[in-house]
């Protein structure tokens, strides 16, 4: 069992057309579990029918308590802390693989939409200590940051280990470092939210 497993992102074509040919939420994930003890990092895929086994097979394998998953949103300005996963896939534009589904269950006995477990208030307070401009979102989409976000969401709902699933997206930015440093802190504080809970200690 590992304590934390954070996720990023494959390079993709987002649904305004631009054909990105780097991600940087791979290397954040690496950087942020780098910071940690016990922890993992991995990218998943941009393919529908790849991103939810694959997101699947690291929790089985690594059995996280807690899992934050990072998606790179170049259209957007803020960093957003997403609030609730919705159980559709739904696009625009075809994922890496070529398929565009059309309003999609993701999980077809789940629940409509889950909410992310951490505070999402608390976590941009952690942000904005750090300078950065991070505001509460709504939802993470119905492109792969919201499979994944709701896979994680299912699995913490369903399972034995999962505590907390969460997942930001981020804007383009200068650098990523500080935005690492404040993830670090919001998952040791989540893990002691989560420790405390249990009666466990760290």
């Amino acid at each position: 069992m590992s304590r934390y497993l954070i996720t990023g992102f494959e390079p993709f074509t987002t649904g305004q057309g631009l054909k990105l040919t780097h991600n940087p939420t791979g290397k954040m994930a690496q950087g942020i579990a780098d910071r940690l003890e016990d922890a993992r990092a991995a990218i998943l895929p941009v393919a529908y029918r790849e991103t939810r086994p694959a997101l699947e097979k690291l929790f089985e394998s690594y059995r996280p308590i807690i899992w934050l998953g990072l998606g790179y949103a170049p259209h957007r300005s803020k960093i957003d802390v997403e609030t609730v996963a919705l159980n559709l896939e739904h696009a625009t534009s075809s994922d890496n693989a070529g398929e565009r589904p059309t309003m999609r269950s993701i999980i077809a006995e789940a629940p409509l939409a889950y909410r992310s477990r951490i505070h999402e208030t608390s976590a941009v307070e952690i942000l904005k200590c750090y300078d950065l401009d991070a505001q509460v979102a709504t939802h993470a989409g119905t492109f792969l940051c919201n499979q994944s976000f709701f896979v994680g969401c299912h699995v913490a709902e369903t399972s034995d280990f999962l505590k907390v699933g969460c997942f930001i997206h981020v804007p383009p930015l200068e650098s990523f470092e500080v935005l690492e440093k404040a993830l670090v802190e919001l998952l040791r504080k989540e893990a002691q939210t989560v420790f405390k809970k249990s009666g466990q200690s760290i």
